[in-house]
């Protein structure tokens, strides 16, 4: 329920799976609530307080005195009264396991950003204070038994005798805070509820008579319900739905002082007593245990599948399909659920690969044959992958298009640039990506050598996680915005045809750059506005990064070093973390990094592949909770085929990324690639997407390109790195494709299609002949399988290396069949 306070610990902690949920935060008790931001959602799931084993520790034969925080602004769980008392359902909770188990309790009431600082420096025992049980914060600390279910409450007029559980919320009117744990739970029962910007709202509305119930946190439900002035009497808990984000007592790793044994035992016996039902009702205002039945397994997000299509029910589920269907053997029509103008430019993406079927269920949707060794259509088909030395691939001479011009293609990797260079002098490659900064002037210089700029389509960042204090202070992040010399570090660190990014696209893709241009520096202000934000003397964080070159970031740690150096300027303390690759790019998608150095290269040229993937529905969870302000001018953009009209959303996107900072734009970084002389065809795309297919290396059978880093996988549906997607274009192909060198779309293994005036039906005719590499035939069950194995979370092949399939999501909207939120 409460937020995770930032800590120097997690400098050697490599956070594990945790869903972000939109659920209520810690509301100051007081007559007038207000609407909370979103949380973490629980980890494990407890038994109901009702289902309670029986006590088994003996009670301490001394007694024992624990020091034990807690944070009181987060009524009724633990607050302060009228008569300056602390009490709660939390603090009359451990009081009475402490009567049960007889040891004592000294409370400190602390501030909640330094809760779990305080208790790692040993300044109390245990921490209770509404402390979700997550699977990353039990990699930090010891958890209690969970003492208490946070479901979602049915709210409802106190004179309300029709509403008694969840299937009684059906055909009636349904109030919840914005894509909360609280809106999920009512769609998955099948009602499309009203949405409000908070609890309070949607209450008000309730008590107007505009709404038949609202569902909210059952804590949030019953601090209104029970405490608030405006509400007190009005309204009344009807029953909970089960979401199961369970609180636990919160003590050091290892529990030195011995107090979860106590606690544990204490709990058990209170429950069996019925003194635990006691509080809960007086409390929450409801007994525990009256939980409305799960919804249904046939919920109205399920795939609907036949022979020939994969379908949405409808288009409730959140996402861009709603069909995609075999009109015969070589022809796919897919139905969309909104317009798309750039729906081409996405189908032309390698994360976006077409496999054969039956290969995907032989491999059953994952696992290393189908990760390290693909089976595509492209000009090269993999020949072996020696893990930590080189891709080696060999022409495919049963090819659709024209055949490739070197007989081997292989690719070698090494993360330092003045290394690839030697390689690329000394003649043992024939290509390189990603000179140096120092290193341009020398390849220009070198008549055996060629360069090759590349125009900067990228990003590069500073990101922030607003889910994680401090960054869920948009006054902190604006400071760090406005504290960051940009222009310091471009100038330092990157090469000729980089430029300080005036916004987070570069002004090259249409609207790119509308509306107003990013903060200029100003240590003082940025100073003052640390410390308007409460932060006078700064605070200490993680800044995690991969050391990989890439074309938005070529001197990674020395620009992490650089940032480190600036914000201790402001009075931050940075701990530099440097993070394996996979890792680091797994970790930053699931939402585990608090601040973290990333960038982004475009995919295809449009503001869709920029805003949307990052900040649109469906965009990963590198940022926190999304900010629906955002999405939703976003997604009405997306829908736009008028480009003037497109724009003018496009420049109010990017004021509210200015105002809201989800993370510091720093830079458009030149980049390039340089080749042997002789080695005709060669080019620098600016989409990173390298055609070698089209290379002649002087007439040798051998062509040698050596990148930054090695690929993680190659099945690149499930893939978001730059090394890995560059290796998967050579053997696997998307429906359509990019000129090569360019960005203009061209047929690929669609040689043509047709649109709908409305752009929400395209139809695609697939070439004959196209062979994949095992020999199989490629045809409309192959495009089908491919994008329904993403699309569908739910589906047996829905596995891939990580899982995530990010690039669909990011591009395509939410998942079908998604695990409901938390």
């Amino acid at each position: 329920m409460k937020q995770f306070k930032l800590i120097s610990l997690l400098v050697v902690v490599v956070m594990l799976l945790g869903a972000l949920a939109a659920c209520g935060t810690p509301a100051t008790p007081a007559a007038q609530p207000t609407a909370a931001p979103a949380q973490p959602a629980a980890a494990t799931e407890a038994p109901k307080p009702t289902e309670a084993p029986q006590p088994t520790a003996v009670p301490a034969e001394a007694a024992k005195k624990f020091n034990v925080a807690t944070n009181a602004e987060f009524a009724p769980m633990e607050f302060v009264d009228q008569e300056k008392n602390l009490t709660g359902f939390d603090i009359e909770l451990i009081k009475a396991i402490a009567a049960d188990q007889k040891f004592e309790i000294e409370f400190q009431n602390v501030a909640w950003d330094g809760i779990f600082a305080g208790l790692e420096a040993g300044q109390y025992d245990a921490i209770i204070s509404s402390v979700t049980i997550r699977e990353d914060r039990q990699k930090l600390y010891d958890f209690s038994d969970p003492y208490f279910n946070a479901n979602q409450a049915i709210v409802v007029v106190a004179d309300n005798a029709d509403i008694t559980d969840g299937a009684s919320l059906a055909g009636k009117r349904v109030g919840t805070q914005i894509e909360t744990t609280g809106a999920f739970a009512v769609r998955d029962l099948g009602v499309d509820p009203k949405q409000y910007d908070g609890p309070d709202l949607a209450l008000q509305d309730l008590v107007n008579g505009n709404l038949d119930a609202v569902v909210v946190d059952t804590p949030v439900a019953a601090q209104y319900a029970l405490l608030a002035d405006q509400f007190k009497g009005k309204l009344k808990i009807a029953s909970e739905l089960q979401t199961n984000e369970t609180y636990g007592l919160t003590v050091q790793k290892g529990d030195p002082k011995g107090i979860l044994p106590l606690f544990n035992a204490g709990l058990a016996t209170v429950k069996a007593s019925g003194e635990y039902d006691k509080l809960y009702e007086k409390y929450m205002g409801i007994k525990p245990g009256a939980v409305a039945a799960e919804a249904p397994a046939e919920g109205g997000n399920q795939a609907v599948v036949t022979d020939t299509s994969y379908a949405a029910v409808n288009c409730d589920y959140g996402g861009l399909l709603k069909s995609i269907e075999a009109l015969d053997d070589l022809t796919v029509k897919f139905t969309l659920c909104r317009s798309d103008v750039a729906f081409p430019s996405k189908v032309a993406f390698s994360a976006f690969p077409i496999n054969s079927s039956e290969y995907l269920e032989a491999t059953s949707g994952g696992g290393d044959a189908l990760i390290s060794n693909p089976i595509g259509t492209g000009p090269y088909k993999l020949e072996k992958w020696q893990k930590g030395d080189s891709v080696i691939m060999t022409r495919n001479d049963d090819y659709w298009g024209e055949k490739a011009n070197a007989k081997t293609l292989v690719f070698r990797w090494q993360k330092e640039g003045a290394a690839r260079l030697l390689e690329l002098q000394s003649g043992t490659v024939d290509g390189i990506d990603n000179p140096s900064p120092d290193d341009f002037e020398t390849i220009k210089n070198d008549s055996n050598l060629t360069l090759y700029p590349r125009e900067a389509l990228n990003i590069f960042y500073l990101g922030f996680n607003r889910d994680y204090p401090p960054f869920d202070n948009e006054k902190v992040r604006q400071a760090l915005a406005i504290g960051l010399d940009r222009a310091r570090i471009v100038d330092n660190f990157y090469p000729e045809g980089s430029i300080v990014a005036s916004h987070f696209t570069p002004c090259s893709i249409p609207g790119g750059c509308e509306g107003e241009e990013w903060y200029e520096y100003d240590l003082e202000a940025a100073k003052a506005l640390l410390a308007e934000a409460g932060f006078p003397d700064g605070f200490e964080v993680d800044l995690s990064f991969r050391d990989v070159v890439r074309g938005y970031l070529p001197e990674p740690a020395l620009v992490a070093q650089d940032i480190q150096a600036q914000l201790k300027d402001l009075g931050i303390t940075v701990n530099i973390v440097v993070m394996e690759s996979g890792a680091f790019l797994d970790a930053s998608d699931r939402g585990d990094l608090p601040m973290y150095l990333l960038g982004w290269g475009a995919d295809y040229p449009d503001q869709t592949n920029f805003l949307d993937y990052h900040f649109g529905d469906g965009s990963s969870d590198q940022f926190g909770a999304q900010f629906d302000d955002l999405t939703a001018i976003l997604t009405e953009a997306a829908s736009l085929a008028d480009p003037d009209g497109r724009n003018k959303l496009y420049a109010e996107a990017n004021n509210l990324i200015k105002k809201h900072v989800p993370m510091v734009p720093v830079a458009h970084g030149g980049s390039g690639t340089a080749f042997k002389a002789d080695v005709t065809g060669a080019h620098a795309s600016p989409l990173g997407n390298e055609t070698f297919a089209v290379m002649d290396a002087g007439g040798r059978d051998i062509f040698v390109w050596m990148q930054n880093a090695e690929p993680i996988g190659l099945y690149c549906a499930d893939e978001t790195d730059g090394e890995s997607l560059r290796a998967c274009e050579q053997i696997n192909e998307p429906l359509m494709a990019y000129e090569v060198g360019g960005t203009a779309v061209q047929p690929g293994l669609a040689e043509s299609y047709e649109v709908s005036d409305d752009l929400t039906e395209w139809t695609f005719k697939l070439r004959e002949g196209v062979k994949f590499h095992d020999g199989s035939d490629l045809d409309a069950k192959d495009v089908i399988m491919s994008y329904a194995v993403q699309w569908d979370a739910a589906h047996p092949l829905h596995k891939g290396r990580e899982g995530s399939f990010a690039y669909f999501s990011g591009l395509l909207g939410q998942f079908l069949n998604a695990p409901p939120a938390e």
